[in-house]
C-alpha cells in the first residue's frame, strides 16, 4: 500500500481537514521539512514519512489515532501550504514524472504531488519530496500536467 491510499481519498473526493508534523527530539521544527506528516481527510488518515533506509517516501494508512500517540506532533493548520488547502477536496494524487524526483517502478516514490480543488476552481498542488532523510513540503509555482 502506498500512494494508492491517496488515490482512493481522491476518488472519494475526500476533504482535507488538517496536517500535523512529526517532531524530532532535537532541533527546532521547520514546517516545510520534517521526518513525516500525518494528513487527515474526512475519509481517513495518511502518514507520509521519510524512509531513510530506502531513500524514499513511505505512505501508510493510520487506522486509529492512538497508533501514534507516543510520537510528538505539531499542528500545521496555520502553516503554508496547509492552511490554503484546508476544507478542500483532494481531487488527485500522483508520483512526480521521471526527472522530477520520481523513482523507477522498482523503487519507492521519492516525490508525490496532490491536487486540491478541481481544475476550474483555482487548483492547488502540494508536493511532498524525500531529500536527505526528510520530507520536504512545497507548493510548486508551476506544475506541468500529469497524464497518470
Amino acid at each position: 500500500m502506498g500512494i494508492e491510499l491517496l488515490e482512493r481519498a481522491a476518488e472519494a473526493k475526500g476533504t482535507f481537514l488538517k496536517a500535523e508534523q512529526l517532531l524530532e527530539a532535537r532541533g527546532d521544527p521547520d514546517p516545510s521539512r520534517g521526518p513525516g506528516y500525518l494528513l487527515t481527510f474526512d475519509v481517513g488518515r495518511v502518514l507520509v514519512v521519510a524512509d531513510r533506509g530506502n531513500a524514499c517516501l513511505a505512505i501508510r494508512q493510520v487506522e486509529a489515532v492512538d497508533e501514534y500517540t507516543s510520537l510528538r506532533m505539531a499542528s500545521l493548520e496555520e502553516e503554508e501550504p496547509w492552511w490554503r488547502v484546508a476544507g478542500n477536496p483532494l481531487v488527485r494524487a500522483w508520483p512526480a514524472h521521471s526527472g522530477e524526483g520520481a523513482a523507477s517502478a522498482s523503487e519507492g516514490i521519492s516525490e508525490l504531488r496532490m491536487q486540491f480543488r478541481q481544475e476550474g476552481d483555482r487548483p492547488r498542488i502540494v508536493s511532498m519530496r524525500y531529500q536527505d532523510g526528510a520530507v520536504l513540503v512545497a507548493m510548486p509555482a508551476h506544475v506541468e500536467e500529469n497524464s497518470e
